[in-house]
């Protein structure tokens, strides 16, 4: 892991390296309260490597980029977490912006039965 890296930790947050000295390194990670865990699970230098299944994504799908096609995606498979990856990476989608799935579940309001 090195300065620039993205890091996605077991609590579902996803955050930049932005210091390292020695053993010691320090993220940039929106959002976080001081209570949460920050046990790194994944680091990559590109941030669409650490989005996984059920994740949801906000995709510019319009091939010139002008912001003009911005759509929601939540890949339900590796299978189409891939698919849409590789768009990323060859360029024709660009990745805006990423909410896990640990932070729609953390946010998710649940209905209780009415029966």
């Amino acid at each position: 892991m090195k300065v620039g890296d993205y890091v996605r930790t077991v609590g579902g947050f996803i955050g930049k390296v932005i210091s390292k000295k020695g053993n010691c390194t320090t993220y940039r990670i929106p959002d976080m309260q001081e209570d949460d865990v920050l046990e790194i699970i994944k680091s990559s230098s590109n941030i669409a490597d650490l989005i996984l299944p059920m994740d949801l994504m906000y995709i510019d799908i319009s091939p010139d980029n002008c912001g003009g096609i911005v759509v929601p995606r939540i890949p339900e498979t590796y299978c189409e977490l891939e698919q849409i990856i590789n768009e990323i990476k060859l360029g024709n989608y660009v990745l805006n912006g990423i909410v896990t799935k640990e932070q729609l579940m953390e946010n998710m309001y649940k209905v209780e039965s009415q029966v």
